[in-house]
């Protein structure tokens, strides 16, 4: 329910809205958003507003309308301007072209024939590191190995693929207890 200063103060704006939007205008510098500003006053009147009689309802309005104002321009900075959302839109099609598919079509063949001529165990524990994720002690506890030998057995396997498939050598880093070294 809308207090009756709040209708009063309503009815103010209509009556003074000429000079508020001279006012406003000047403040901002712009007669658009002086306009927008009182509407925005008029509408927020319309719902909520003083419960008590305003002494100077001509200034109430006017910091009124400038604190609208602020708020709008507050809210309109957090928004993207037009550069930035077409930037944002310009995101490369990282789709796989045919060829691509193709290709990697072709290294997935090589590496299936490359795992089948593995031995059985260079085989397990490749599969428990790189499809299941086990850990390199995990691998060797299932094993019944020591982690250097599961650590050796990776590492041919990935220079095994590696020849294969004509990328170059990835030397991996060593890691110690307090991270990659």
């Amino acid at each position: 329910m809308v207090s009756d200063a709040a209708a009063r103060l309503r009815g103010h704006l209509v009556e003074k809205y000429e000079t508020l939007l001279a006012g406003v205008s000047a403040r901002l510098g712009s007669r658009e958003q002086a306009r927008d500003a009182l509407q925005d006053a008029y509408v927020k009147l319309s719902t909520t507003g003083p419960e008590q009689e305003v002494r100077h309802p001509t200034a109430y309005l006017y910091r009124m309308a400038l604190n609208i104002a602020a708020n709008a321009r507050r809210k309109d900075k957090r928004l993207l301007t037009f550069d930035e959302v077409s930037a944002l839109l310009e995101v490369p099609d990282e789709t796989p072209d045919p060829a691509s598919i193709a290709e990697a079509r072709s290294d997935l063949t090589l590496v299936k024939e490359a795992m089948s001529r593995m031995s059985p165990r260079r085989l397990a524990i490749c599969t428990a590191a790189w499809l299941d994720g086990l850990s390199t002690a995990e691998i060797a506890d299932r094993h019944g190995v020591a982690q250097r030998t599961v650590q050796h057995e990776l590492k041919l396997a990935a220079e095994d693929l590696q020849r294969i498939l004509n990328q170059p050598r990835v030397v991996p880093l060593r890691r110690s207890a307090g991270g990659v070294s």
